[in-house]
């Protein structure tokens, strides 16, 4: 096996003696003369006072396995580790593995600093215009909002990666995280960039250089703006965008705006919710565009509670479809889109007044989702209410434009000597007095004058 040597820091005979006897090699050196438990038995020790002495008594060096740094000799700490530094050989000692750990360290810190100085010369931070709120885009404008209200910002400028968003508040629907994140990045004008003190692997290397690209989902961005601290631009861009969500006027181009973000949301989550319900009964579709599309002509017609309520029945019924047997899972998910869509068709054919579902505490509402339908549309509840039966809020207008259309749409009273002009035969009678045929009265107005 090997040669030991023994360093005594005990003076007890007895405890030399039983060191010397745990660290005894048989004749043939491939094993211990002893067993522990003999050991212990001969020198009347418990098996707590025997791993305390062979740890504390002295130290048993390896004379045939020594560091290759310093050529000192390898120190054992029990039986089994000797055959473990026997098998490895070159072994740094205590002192050496402290000096290469340090190392180790050092060259660490060298490399994440030069990975930062090239990311910061791709990717320097700029100063440029604060963008405008009433140049946005609706989308941008709820977008921005809801990435930068995070609190992280306040501390460096710069946001958390969309993909570690909690799973209970992700910023945008999973399905469409990645198109919103490349999206916001493309805006006209332009409104965020990546952030040089983004974690190295969100940007793309090669050869020890940033390439310039950047892996969504995985990179920090921090607002455009004149302003020097990062934290000022977002804290004067939500100030701004709260002022035009509460009080408004909304920019011209979001009136036209606001009902593609909505349908685009509100289809996200009845697209969840599906998923959902098909996983609780251990059932799975890939959606794709014909599902997309049967969804969204149910909300064209009903509110998001109610389509909740046509899933609801049909994944329902495709569970009871499969445990009849003779289709697979597949058949059985696949035939709940055909349910969905003929349940829309006959409540729109009918009439029917449709039980809207309240959304499930177990589907999270994103961050967009709550700042549009919260703050910009004012919905406490826009599972209730369809896309179609939505109006902006008053203030959505500017104040002399929003009293003329509310004039031009505001019924006019009728007064009460205003006549139709054709009279219906409801309002024909004859005069009580003379018999003569008039109208809206009793008496004609020649035998009032009698």
């Amino acid at each position: 096996m090997t040669t030991i040597e023994l360093d005594f820091f005990s003076e007890e005979p007895n405890e030399i003696a039983a060191l010397r006897a745990y660290w005894q090699l048989a004749d043939d050196g491939e094993g211990w003369a002893q067993t522990v438990t003999q050991v212990r038995q001969q020198y009347n020790l418990s098996p707590l006072q025997m791993t305390r002495l062979v740890r504390e008594g002295a130290d048993a060096r390896l004379l045939d396995v020594a560091c290759p740094r310093c050529g000192e000799a390898a120190i054992a700490t029990s039986r089994t580790n000797v055959t473990e530094l026997a098998r490895l050989a070159n072994v740094l000692c205590p002192s050496c593995k402290a000096v290469a750990q340090a190392e180790q360290a050092q060259l660490a810190v060298a490399r994440a600093t030069a990975q930062r100085n090239a990311i910061a010369e791709v990717f320097a931070v700029h100063h440029t215009n604060t963008p405008d709120p009433q140049e946005m885009s609706l989308f941008t404008a709820v977008a921005l909002h809801s990435l930068f209200s995070d609190p992280a910002v306040e501390d460096e400028g710069m946001t958390t990666p969309t993909k570690i968003w909690p799973k209970d508040r992700p910023w945008a629907p999973d399905r469409l995280r990645t198109d919103y994140e490349r999206r916001l990045l493309h805006a006209d004008p332009p409104v965020m960039r990546a952030h040089p003190g983004s974690h190295p692997d969100a940007f793309a290397w090669e050869d020890g250089t940033p390439t310039g690209s950047i892996y969504l989902g995985d990179v920090s961005y921090y607002l455009l703006g004149a302003e020097s601290s990062l934290p000022a631009r977002s804290v004067w861009l939500l100030r701004e965008l709260n002022r035009i969500f509460r009080e408004g006027p909304w920019p011209a181009p979001w009136h036209n705006q606001w009902k593609g973000v909505w349908d685009e949301l509100a289809l996200a989550l009845a697209s969840a919710y599906l998923d959902m319900k098909l996983g609780e009964h251990h059932l799975d579709m890939k959606q794709g565009e014909g599902t997309l599309t049967t969804l969204s002509d149910a909300l064209a017609t009903f509110s998001l509670g109610q389509v909740f309520n046509f899933i609801y029945r049909a994944t329902k019924d495709s569970a009871a479809y499969y445990q009849r047997g003779g289709v697979n899972k597949r058949q059985a998910a696949n035939s709940t889109i055909g349910r969905i869509s003929a349940a829309a068709d006959r409540a729109r054919a009918n009439g029917w007044d449709v039980k809207a579902f309240a959304r499930p505490w177990n589907l999270p509402m994103t961050a967009m989702g709550e700042i549009f339908f919260s703050k910009v549309m004012w919905q406490p509840d826009m599972t209730q209410v369809a896309s179609r039966d939505v109006n902006p809020p008053l203030h959505a207008w500017a104040a002399q434009e929003s009293t003329s259309d509310t004039a031009s749409e505001r019924p006019s009273e009728e007064r009460p000597d205003e006549r139709p002009e054709s009279p219906s035969d409801d309002d024909i009678n004859d005069c009580f007095d003379c018999g003569r045929r008039i109208y809206y009265e009793t008496i004609c107005e020649q035998c009032k004058l009698l």
